[in-house]
């Protein structure tokens, strides 16, 4: 192991070095590479646009965090892509009353270092989750975990929570050794996961490399995968050429004009995806709703789409939500419209305004080239739009701490269920309100949500008031498009899938 460790950062380190034109013969990769015994090996090499920032499951940072999680660690309930659920760690559940759910767990399990899977397992993880930063916005609504008897888990929740379901299915529900939790500290945690997953964590060493390699005592059909590396690469060029080279297998967001020349070694991969790309105002520095449509009728999102994300994702025309997950009707935006934002600008007085848009380096597709396309577009309409460019985890941080003006900021629906979003984001008391957006009212609709059933129209109807409230009444936020998962893959790469929450699927994958 520690041969083969020193070969995976000495690897990648040599793709970090290999900028732009990356030559073949000085950057040999691993792929599919036998081990000193002579036995072929299968290793999966990922090039992805940022390293992980937590792998703390409830601690999480960015959603990177869960795609290297997702490898290591089983919720009780999974998602499917269709929204449904299927059994994980829980093998069946019922809902015993409106505010208790009862789970039977799956015999024979065991955590990466021996420790017994069981209901005591359940419970110290999900009490601790529901009091972190981040699980507590997905599962702040559990009281406590009872444990009949070792199979049997009983949540009992504080209020009935209609989509429990859906926010159990997200990795920060995810059930950690409590081994682990017990000699290691949070610190610790962050670094060093412990689950029942398909794979065990390896190493991470920051902004070069993180690995796995395949668990021997999964208790499921085991991956075809004998080791995975993510290997960070913030350039999508850069990421290009290390695939086209052989040093990596598989990259993350490849640059969009390249796509259509990616010639017979190597294939796209584009899956569907619940995240919305948007701009966000700080309403506290942006306190003027007339300069915020301003700005709305200044973009050309669909331009956005076809000449900078060249057709790799979806203009938001219908509202924040992708019309895949919910159906809008009519349609929540501010049209673009140059001659009423100008007017909107005189009526309020400020016909030249300067706005600063915080934005991440390489976090999302070509989210700075977008960044200046906006800037350009709003110019034509009188509007000084200057660009604080960031590192993605001082990016993150910046929206958290409110040092912004505007933001740019994209966010997923990993449980499936689009009034999550509303809740985690916009409700006034929400850690992740980056716009300190607080509405009383706004507050009333987004609680309701809590007891109407998941996907029927009254549910719906309220989410469609929600969002024209923030998109069109009050013009908190501007959706720019909506995102899809995009990757691409060298030939001898076989049935590598992703999921609409931004998972990673590998339970099927292959390398030649």
């Amino acid at each position: 192991m520690a041969r083969f460790s020193h070969a995976l950062r000495r690897s990648a380190v040599l793709v970090g070095l290999c900028v732009g034109a990356l030559v073949i013969s000085a950057c040999g990769g691993l792929s599919g590479s036998s081990d000193t015994d002579g036995d072929k090996t299968q290793v999966l090499r990922i090039g992805m646009a940022s390293d992980a920032q937590s792998l703390d499951p409830p601690n999480f940072v960015l959603a990177g965090d869960f795609t290297r999680d997702n490898l290591v660690y089983e919720t009780l309930v999974k998602l499917t892509n269709s929204g449904g659920f299927e059994p994980g760690l829980a093998t069946s559940w019922e809902q015993a009353s409106p505010t208790e759910w009862d789970f039977t767990l799956r015999e024979g399990v065991k955590f990466h270092d021996g420790t017994d899977f069981d209901s005591a397992a359940v419970k110290q993880s999900l009490e601790r989750a529901a009091t972190q930063s981040q699980g507590k916005g997905f599962l702040g609504v559990i009281k406590e975990v009872q444990t009949p008897d070792p199979m049997t888990a009983r949540i009992v929740l504080t209020k009935p929570f209609s989509s429990i379901l859906n926010n159990l299915t997200v990795l920060v529900a995810a059930i950690i050794s409590p081994k682990a939790l017990a000699e290691k500290d949070d610190k610790q945690l962050a670094k060093e996961p412990v689950g029942t997953g398909p794979f065990t964590f390896v190493e991470w060493v920051p902004d070069t490399t993180m690995s796995f390699e395949v668990n021997p005592d999964y208790w499921g059909a085991k991956p075809k995968l004998d080791k995975v590396e993510f290997v960070p690469i913030p350039e999508a060029s850069t990421r290009f050429s290390a695939l086209q080279a052989g040093d990596i297998d598989v990259i993350e967001n490849p640059p969009p004009d390249q796509l259509k020349d990616l010639g017979g070694d190597f294939y796209a991969i584009t899956e569907p995806k619940a995240r919305p790309i948007f701009l966000g105002f700080n309403l506290e520095t942006v306190p003027n709703p007339l300069v915020r449509k301003a700005v709305a009728h200044a973009i050309d999102r669909g331009a956005i789409v076809d000449d900078v994300l060249e057709g790799v994702g979806n203009a938001a025309d219908e509202g924040l939500v992708s019309p895949e997950f919910l159906k809008n009707d009519p349609p929540i935006k501010l049209d673009y419209d140059p001659e009423e934002a100008k007017r909107l600008l005189a009526e309020a007085g400020e016909p030249n305004p300067q706005i600063t848009l915080t934005l991440p380096s390489a976090r999302y597709l070509k989210d700075k080239e977008i960044g200046e396309v906006v800037q350009q577009q709003l110019a034509e309409v009188g509007i000084d739009l200057k660009l604080d460019v960031q590192e993605a985890g001082t990016w993150y941080q910046s929206l958290l701490d409110h040092k912004t003006e505007m933001y740019y900021l994209g966010w997923g629906m990993s449980s499936g269920d689009p009034g999550d979003m509303l809740v985690r984001v916009f409700r006034s008391d929400a850690v992740n309100n980056m716009s300190q957006f607080k509405d009383p009212a706004v507050d009333q609709e987004i609680d309701s949500l809590a007891t109407l059933e998941v996907g029927s129209d009254e549910r719906n109807q309220v989410m469609q008031d929600v969002q024209r409230q923030l998109v069109e009444d009050d013009a908190v936020i501007i959706p720019i498009y909506h995102m899809v998962n995009s990757f691409a893959a060298r030939k001898g790469v076989e049935n590598f899938h992703t999921t609409t929450s931004e998972l990673i699927d590998l339970s099927g994958t292959t390398v030649d």
